[in-house]
């Protein structure tokens, strides 16, 4: 076997939990187990055998940087720099100077030292360039050259220098899209689109919650330096019921949440929404995603809370609940599939397990992190 495929292999085991325990699991795996979660760990270890250019697409929140720091880590570029660029963080004009060498010959008086620019940092290295869609046309002609030409040209500098780096770009944007409008040049999407890893939402991985809750109070109990118990396992199905428009950030937020405030309730009480607002955050917003499937979406999402509310009204009685909603029992039991909510219950059992419920409405548990 390679060596560099041995790294990887070792890699992957540490993080799948083969090696040490759940809770001594770093911060920055890619942790789960559903298919999709496995599928990104085999795309990103067949990435990282070769040096073409990534471009690692997905929601707000779904571990691109992640992706990417690890697609560097298992790269034979190891050893070398990964430089982070924040492509609309930084303005036109400084965004040029952060990108590629500058001397003070290009800056006000007060800028006394010359100072190498990303590009350069990097050498031999990774670039990872941050929400690369919202660049600007003439940027975009100046990091298609340096893709091109391996070289860059600083600032108020004449000369050129070659540079070897790898180049690893994330977006939330349709870049095929942009390109469509005429927003984002053809050729600089060509050059950057060579191996394309699409990151899943949480709710298309919905089985890895209870695994990457589970590590997060365990990291945030220990950094902390604060004990705490497990979440039920009521608790944790209302989790795995919710679709996280935040993805992942906004669990790790919630799991935060939980360990400092000390228990479930607390979670609940902080992210009730006044009635009659709409459940869903901006974040569930797309740029991509047709007006119809959202609205779908955001239709089955308040359906969910207002049936949750009636089955919890009346101890989970089904019939009791078609009758103050005014629809069939065949037409609840359908709703009841459609909107994900357990279809199992029975009057007994439910009774039972009432008691035991978190919360009368289905409510997000946490608010979404932009």
């Amino acid at each position: 076997m390679q060596y560099d495929a041995v790294v990887i292999y070792v890699h992957r085991s540490i993080y799948r939990g083969h090696m040490f325990d759940s809770g001594a699991l770093p911060d920055e795996a890619l942790i789960g187990d559903s298919p999709a979660i496995h599928r990104i760990w085999n795309q990103l270890q067949k990435a990282a055998l070769t040096e073409v250019p990534v471009l690692i697409m997905g929601e707000s929140g779904t571990g691109k940087e992640l992706a990417a720091r690890l697609l560097h880590r298992w790269s034979a570029r190891r050893a070398n720099r990964f430089l982070k660029v924040s492509c609309p963080a930084i303005s036109h004009q400084f965004f040029e100077n952060e990108l590629y060498s500058y001397d003070q010959r290009s800056l006000p008086q007060e800028a006394l030292e010359t100072r190498a620019g990303r590009c350069e940092q990097a050498d031999k290295g990774t670039l990872f360039l941050d929400e690369v869609g919202e660049l600007d046309q003439p940027l975009q002609a100046k990091l298609l050259y340096a893709l091109q030409e391996f070289q860059v040209a600083g600032c108020g500098r004449a000369s050129e220098r070659p540079i070897d780096i790898r180049i690893i770009c994330a977006t939330n944007r349709d870049l095929e899209a942009e390109v469509a409008k005429g927003r984002f040049r053809i050729d600089l999407f060509y050059r950057i689109n060579v191996v394309r890893i699409q990151m899943p939402p949480l709710r298309e991985r919905i089985t890895d919650v209870p695994i990457l809750m589970d590590h997060f109070i365990r990291l945030y109990s220990e950094r902390f330096q604060i004990k705490c118990n497990p979440l039920r396992s009521s608790f944790m199905k209302m989790l795995e019921s919710y679709r996280w428009p935040g993805n992942i950030r906004e669990l790790e937020n919630i799991a935060k949440r939980y360990v400092v405030l000390g228990g479930e309730e607390h979670i609940l009480a902080a992210s009730q929404q006044p009635e009659g607002t709409y459940p869903l955050s901006t974040e569930a917003v797309s740029l991509t995603t047709p007006l119809r499937v959202q609205t779908k979406r955001a239709t089955q999402c308040l359906e969910r809370k207002i049936i949750l509310g009636v089955l919890e009204a009346h101890n989970w009685n089904r019939r009791k609940a078609a009758r103050s909603l005014d629809i069939s029992y065949r037409a609840l039991l359908y709703k009841i599939k459609e909107v994900g909510l357990p279809s199992g219950q029975s009057v007994s059992s439910a009774s039972s397990k009432a008691a035991d419920r978190p919360s009368e409405y289905d409510m997000p548990p946490g608010n979404p992190v932009s």
